[in-house]
């Protein structure tokens, strides 16, 4: 007797073996049902502007619109003299550096500004700025690629108000001068008038 034989059952093994035989019996997939409706108008854009809902309850019902959400205004963040400080920061930014978008973080990751729109950065500079420092050491800056043609730079700066951190979407990485500079330009910003004279 086959050891493996007292641990099958033959009449079993003979079934699933014959179910298995069994051709399987394809869905029939009919062009009209092809998981799109008459209504279905095609992939006209990657992100449309607005799209209407039109319901199926009787002919006789107009069309309702729902339009995306509006991108806040960047600068609702902001109150007071700090408001003017960013943008000068933010116009300097894209006169020297040729920025296209910046945003700046505070210590819990919060935003304070942003032009980007894109959260995915705001986690990837926060967590760029957490490991770059070194134990006893100040925050270092750190440069990635983000697309075929935009750099972000991470800009961590220690001011009056804890740990900063500055997100700059640049063409080229920026060189160790020029980030010397912003960051001396963070703090400048980032600290109150009264305690700069």
């Amino acid at each position: 007797m086959n050891p493996i034989d007292s641990w099958l059952d033959p009449a079993e093994v003979r079934r699933l073996a014959e179910l298995l035989l069994v051709p399987a019996r394809e869905p029939e997939i009919t062009a009209p049902d092809a998981g799109f409706d008459r209504g279905f108008e095609g992939f006209a854009s990657a992100r449309p502007a607005a799209s209407v809902y039109r319901p199926a309850a009787g002919p006789t019902a107009e069309p309702v619109v729902y339009a995306p959400p509006a991108q806040p205004d960047p600068l609702d963040l902001l109150k007071g003299p700090l408001r003017d400080r960013v943008l000068q920061l933010r116009n300097w930014l894209r006169q020297h550096f040729a920025a296209h978008d910046i945003f700046l973080l505070d210590r819990e990751g919060a935003v304070i500004f942003d032009e980007t729109g894109h959260g995915k950065l705001h986690f990837l500079a926060r967590s760029l700025a957490l490991s770059s420092r070194r134990p006893g050491a100040s925050f270092g800056n750190v440069h990635i690629k983000v697309s075929s043609d935009s750099t972000l730079e991470v800009i961590p700066a220690d001011t009056p108000f804890g740990c900063l951190v500055l997100g700059v979407v640049v063409r080229e990485p920026i060189s160790p001068a020029g980030i010397n500079a912003i960051n001396d330009a963070l703090v400048k910003v980032a600290t109150p008038p009264s305690k700069s004279a």
